[in-house]
């Protein structure tokens, strides 16, 4: 696993996230994993990239997506491409099960950043190969 992708609709969280991490002093845990969090700009993924490939990217390159909550909008969104194509051993979603919550109340936030710290790590260790997506905070 390489690290962390931002989905394009919480990129600019990212900062914040990191921020959080460093501030509860869980960023030292997951930098000796060598994890790197990423931005579709980083990666040349353009914003408007299909939720199925972008999905297979992610499984190809070792990246957690971190995402906010989709909907099954049609064959290719997220929720439809993890009903039939995830598999044990895939790396699951992150999703931010409240955006505007994580903008707003810092104590949230920060529950946000600890569960996200807590499923990398255990992600990088092999965990959570049975799951396909999991909401934080938890």
């Amino acid at each position: 696993m390489q690290g962390l992708l931002a989905d394009v609709n919480v990129q600019a969280h990212l900062t914040y996230l990191r921020h959080l991490l460093d501030s509860l002093e869980l960023w030292p845990v997951l930098a000796e994993l060598n994890l790197r969090f990423v931005t579709f700009a980083e990666l040349q993924i353009v914003p408007d990239i299909l939720d199925r490939p972008l999905w297979n990217r992610c499984q190809e390159e070792g990246w957690v997506l971190f995402t906010e909550n989709r909907n099954q909008d049609d064959a290719d969104s997220l929720e439809a491409t993890l009903r039939d194509s995830w598999q044990i051993g895939h790396l699951p979603v992150l999703t931010l099960a409240n955006k505007s919550r994580f903008e707003h109340n810092r104590e949230y936030a920060q529950r946000v950043a600890a569960d996200v710290a807590e499923l990398l790590f255990g992600i990088a260790q092999g965990e959570y190969s049975d799951q396909s997506r999991i909401y934080v905070p938890q």
